[in-house]
């Protein structure tokens, strides 16, 4: 019961947590906004889970952690989007495509592990309730960042 219960929860933050992979090829003008973004999500995220000091010590050091581990997988998985990108775009063999597909598994398998490692390593530090309510707070913050993205290109639309 309780490998089924963590299945789920790994399955539910991967899906989250895709929402929010972006492009790292992108310009690098833009990592300050970036940064500013993944600030003031961190304090949503602790208003929203009301942790204690010494819990928000511990959360924010294993989400870093997390997190900076979580760029790193994603750099590498979108750099073998890119390859296979360019591999589509001229005349390769099926096992120079075969290579890539496999290294791309292989990353998603890392990034899928990883996931399921900062659940596990959350209990150490917050309650079950604490965990459902930052796997809602994920989904939700991208859902509301998404919108006010659009939003803001609406507005831009609207006032050209």
């Amino acid at each position: 019961m309780k490998y089924l219960a963590t299945t789920v929860l790994g399955v539910m933050f991967l899906v989250t947590s895709s929402l929010l992979a972006q492009p790292e090829h992108g310009n690098r003008s833009q990592q300050p906004a970036m940064d500013r973004i993944e600030s003031w999500k961190k304090v949503r995220m602790l208003e929203s889970l009301k942790l204690e000091e010494d819990q928000s010590v511990k959360f924010i050091a294993r989400y870093n952690k997390h997190q900076e581990t979580m760029h790193g997988f994603e750099k590498e998985r979108n750099d073998l989007v890119d390859k296979l990108d360019t591999q589509s775009k001229s005349d390769v063999a099926d096992d120079d495509y075969n290579q890539t597909f496999n290294a791309l598994l292989d990353t998603d398998k890392k990034i899928s592990g990883e996931r399921l490692r900062f659940l596990t390593e959350l209990k150490e530090v917050l309650s079950n309730k604490q965990i459902a309510q930052y796997i809602v707070f994920e989904r939700n913050f991208v859902q509301e960042l998404r919108q006010a993205v659009r939003d803001v290109q609406r507005d831009r639309i609207k006032d050209h």
